[in-house]
């Protein structure tokens, strides 16, 4: 009976040793597991290192993975600490930069190192000019990996799983973006381009509606199928030389006509594909839709000042641009003309010189040297109202004017007055306006390195 009682109370005391012993040898294989986790972490990493903690990491950049590149990582981190936690930022970016010259000795060539070097380059600093530098190296990088020689978009794709299939489709995505960033840079630069217009790049449309793509994808297959429409554009807007050959291969009008009609045909087709929700613009000339975009591109600045701060270098490139342009338009055309598209102008500069001032933005950074930009420009053409209207005063009276004849000495007189502003320094004056070296130096006043940009002059 004793024993018959004995025995289920000590059923309990084995079960319990049992699980003691499965729960510590649980414990056990959990820490070989973290160790072994741990000790594929890259000795560069910058969690490792301590220049942050994995609390603050995940804070910056939710869905880090720490064992594919520490280079990525970094430059994502240091990237997102810019805007987000700037005391981290230096040393951040330090760690990127030496990781940079690490993989540059070493040859290192991968996608992630790819995606690193692009991202340092759109969220570079103010006096960074070496962009079109490591784009060069980038696509070099690219085209050592084959990805010059991508297949034509096929929806029966060679890939057999699914994650094979999304690692293919990240190194397409990042040859793609590397060609739309190529040409970029070769229209704000005048420099040459590397990546050609293959099969694969032509293929961009099916591409992009694939049952993976994401929505970037779609926005991705707009600005590509841009690029390729606008390739004949690169020449007319290069320099002087460069449009007096096009005009000996072409007629300029009529190129322009089957480029208008073409990239009429890309808004009405991709505007749909990326659903955007923009509103068609009306069918107007070239000029016009030029000066149109450049003041939306001002506007869009202070319909959307909450993202400023976040944008990338490029953006601010494409600003200064779209205000030189307005500028330079307005005082090359006639006085009728200018005189009614002056005050949009100096408005829209004006409240997009106040948006960026509004950003609290450290010196040197790329709001406030956009701000000082903007502010010099309004500082400029603010002048010459005092000499426009003395020249006003010594045209000609209308009443004095035979029939038919223009009041061309008041045109003038504003274009020059105009132009003068522009070019005052240490008392002289001079109308070589147009000339790019005249903005290079407007730029390098604010602080920004033009990087040999062509202004269309």
């Amino acid at each position: 009976m004793e024993h018959t009682q004995a025995s289920p109370s000590l059923k309990p005391v084995a079960s319990s040793k049992i699980t003691a012993e499965e729960e510590n040898q649980g414990l056990e294989s959990t820490t070989s597991e973290a160790q072994q986790e741990e000790s594929r972490i890259p000795a560069d990493d910058p969690i490792q290192l301590g220049l942050l903690n994995s609390s603050i990491a995940s804070s910056l950049f939710e869905n880090w993975t720490r064992q594919e590149s520490s280079f990525l990582l970094t430059a994502i981190l240091a990237a997102a600490a810019k805007a987000f936690n700037p005391a981290l930022y230096r040393k951040l970016r330090d760690h990127a930069e030496d990781i940079l010259a690490s993989t540059f000795r070493k040859g290192t060539k991968s996608v992630e190192t790819a995606q690193a070097v692009m991202i340092l380059t759109y969220w570079k600093e103010s006096d960074d000019t070496r962009a079109w530098m490591l784009l060069g190296y980038v696509i070099r990088m690219g085209m050592e990996l084959g990805w010059h020689r991508l297949a034509p978009y096929s929806s029966q794709s060679s890939a057999v799983t699914d994650l094979e299939r999304r690692q293919a489709r990240n190194i397409e995505r990042t040859w793609l973006i590397l060609f739309v960033y190529d040409r970029s840079m070769s229209l704000q630069t005048g420099k040459p381009w590397m990546i050609e217009r293959s099969e694969f790049i032509e293929s961009i449309e099916p591409w992009c509606k694939d049952a993976i793509a994401t929505p970037g994808d779609r926005l991705l297959g707009a600005l590509v199928t841009l690029r390729l429409l606008s390739s004949e554009v690169f020449r007319l807007l290069g320099p002087r030389s460069s449009r007096v050959r096009a005009r000996q291969l072409h007629s300029l009008e009529s190129l322009l006509a089957i480029i208008k009609s073409r990239i009429e045909e890309w808004e009405s087709r991709w505007l749909s594909v990326a659903d955007t929700g923009m509103p068609k613009p009306q069918a107007v000339k070239a000029l016009w839709v030029s000066y149109s975009s450049a003041l939306e591109m001002l506007h869009l600045i202070c319909r959307h000042s909450s993202w400023l701060y976040f944008a990338q270098d490029s953006v601010h490139v494409m600003i200064a641009y779209s205000a030189a342009f307005l500028i330079k338009l307005m005082l090359s055309t006639s006085y009728s003309i200018a005189s009614q598209i002056q005050p949009a102008i100096q408005s829209a500069i004006s409240g997009a010189a106040l948006v960026f001032s509004q950003q609290a933005a450290p010196p040197g950074s790329s709001c406030a040297l956009q701000s000082r930009f903007l502010d010099n420009i309004l500082a400029r053409i603010s002048k010459p109202s005092a000499e426009t209207s003395t020249a006003a005063d010594l045209s000609v009276p209308p009443d004095q004017l035979r029939t038919g004849e223009r009041d061309t000495t008041r045109e003038t007189g504003y274009a020059t007055a105009s132009g003068r502003a522009f070019n005052q320094a240490e008392g002289t004056l001079s109308l070589d306006f147009a000339d790019d070296a005249t903005w290079v130096e407007l730029m390098a006043e604010a602080g920004f390195n033009a990087q040999d940009g062509v202004f269309f002059a």
